[in-house]
């Protein structure tokens, strides 16, 4: 009997892979894409290198758009396979309309979080030094301007998951723009209150960054990580209600209800 050829890569056939099972590469494709933004996040703000601009120069007004235009390309490559969040908030407003369950909404957490805290530290390593790390924090770290920093991260935050819902979980999700139409929301929203709160719309972020920041001896940021938990998970809810209140359930017609009690009587014969 003659042996059948095997046309694959000579490393291919050599090196044995491992599988991943579908919520195992959800999970690690959630888990690569926040280290990729946060790093790109991160080094962006700072201008990594010695050779940045002049070495004490900084350009953070340019930061947004490599910040933006990376989402997009991460939510390009991921999208397909865990449907491309790399956010806390953005999970949280798609479990909320049921669009995942929540065993895999938590894992999705698990790996935005902990895939952050290596991106952040991996931008330490790579800028050299602990000077300029960014962190989201209220203007100035005072206390008049919390309510400020707390309604432009729950608005922005909203406007971001009301994008993600409506570009990729409605009757449109199969277009082809839904990558750019998020990143550009979090360039612009970064670019209209990122004096205000730092612009992070994004737990994960703020978590990672100002974890690293206080390791390294400034943990002042710190002070408020409750407002970037609290009020980008009050956008999401507020996106998710919108989305529920523009996207009604349709009513059964009688057609359907007779298909659902035939396919009921069927299950019960076996």
């Amino acid at each position: 009997m003659a042996e059948i050829e095997d046309d694959r890569p000579f490393l291919a056939r050599k090196l044995p892979l491992l599988k991943l099972s579908l919520f195992q590469a959800r999970f690690l494709a959630e888990g690569i894409g926040s280290f990729i933004f946060v790093m790109t996040i991160s080094l962006a703000e700072s201008n990594c290198g010695k050779s940045a601009i002049n070495g004490t120069t900084h350009t953070r007004n340019l930061a947004p758009i490599a910040i933006g235009f990376m989402l997009c390309v991460l939510v390009f490559s991921f999208g397909y396979i865990s449907g491309g969040h790399f956010n806390p908030a953005v999970t949280l407003g798609v479990l909320l309309i049921r669009g995942i369950r929540i065993e895999l909404a938590v894992a999705y957490w698990i790996a935005q979080c902990v895939g952050g805290l290596i991106g952040a530290t991996y931008a330490v390593i790579a800028n050299g030094t602990t000077k300029h790390i960014p962190a989201p924090q209220v203007y100035k770290n005072l206390a008049q301007y919390v309510v400020t920093a707390f309604v432009a991260e729950a608005i922005f935050t909203g406007i971001l998951v009301t994008v993600v819902l409506h570009c990729a979980c409605s009757s449109q999700k199969n277009n082809h723009f839904y990558g750019l139409a998020i990143g550009m929301c979090v360039l612009a929203a970064v670019y209209a209150v990122g004096g205000v709160s730092g612009g992070s719309f994004n737990p994960a972020v703020a978590f990672s960054l100002q974890l690293v920041k206080c390791v390294s001896g400034n943990c002042i940021p710190l002070m408020h990580l409750w407002l970037y938990f609290a009020a980008p998970a009050a956008g999401a809810t507020g996106a998710a209600v919108l989305f529920k209140m523009t996207h009604p359930a349709p009513k059964e017609t009688e057609e359907d209800k007779e298909k659902k009690a035939m396919l009921n009587s069927a299950q019960t014969l076996y």
